[in-house]
């Protein structure tokens, strides 16, 4: 039996709830980090996956989706999460769990948890915390124990069928050329290949999916949302968020 923590982390909070999860099981240890991952994979029906994903206004991520869906599950036991920044979640936990069904998992639990936003960074700072820790921690060893007995997934999810459409935000991500190292991270680190091989400057905002990868990435923090759009929006979503938001867990 292997632990397998298959997540999607551009920001790379959402691998650290996987990491929470996954620490409290005993056995063996398997990463398949989407962000990277670009071929097929098959488990064992022993194997237990943690399958987490980032909301993308409401929505898994479409490289995520496509990725995952090269996973095929073959009766392992899953636990599905979606790691949010304090806003909504919408359908993507619901997309979640119908997807890893698809793809041949026996999803056992699914929780919906709370991260410092990727792009809004004055939302849910610090999160998750010590509060969400311990909550995740106490999710954690009551799957366990339903893993033991042999119980599915009980709980209704809520979200709608047909998914909320895709939305494509129209901010802008600028490179400070004077700061930028030229260390071509953020080249070999976009999903999307937004950058250009020999322009790490440049991107492409037809292509971007803004999951912030490249500015999580890059050493000399050359790399930011901007424009008058972003600003704009800004102030309004981070008074729209302000209040705490709690992780919350299905059975």
């Amino acid at each position: 039996m292997t632990i397998v923590e298959i997540f999607f982390s551009p920001s790379r909070t959402t691998k650290q709830v996987a990491e929470t999860i996954a620490n409290n099981f005993s056995q063996e240890k398997e990463i398949c980090d989407l962000l990277h991952f670009k071929y097929s994979k098959e488990l064992s029906s022993d194997d237990i996956a943690i399958i987490a994903m980032p909301i993308f206004a409401g929505r898994l991520p479409k490289t995520a989706r496509e990725r995952f869906s090269k996973i095929k599950g073959n009766g392992a036991k899953a636990i599905a999460v979606v790691n949010y920044g304090n806003a909504h979640v919408t359908d993507a936990l619901l997309e979640l769990v119908d997807l890893a069904k698809e793809n041949g998992f026996n999803v056992v639990a699914a929780a919906s948890t709370v991260s410092h936003h990727s792009i809004f960074d004055g939302v849910a700072v610090g999160r998750p915390d010590s509060s969400d820790i311990e909550k995740i921690n106490e999710f954690s060893q009551k799957c366990i124990e339903k893993i033991e007995s042999g119980e599915l997934l009980e709980s209704d999810i809520p979200g709608n069928r047909p998914y909320t459409d895709y939305k494509q935000l129209p901010f802008e991500i600028t490179c400070d050329e004077s700061l930028c190292a030229f260390c071509y991270d953020c080249v070999s680190i976009c999903p999307e290949k937004a950058i250009p091989d020999d322009d790490p400057v440049t991107t492409d905002l037809d292509i971007c999916s803004r999951c912030t990868a490249c500015i999580s990435i890059c050493p000399e923090d050359a790399r930011k949302f901007s424009g008058a759009a972003f600003e704009a929006k800004k102030v309004d979503f981070e008074k729209a968020n302000s209040e705490r938001k709690e992780p919350e867990f299905y059975l």
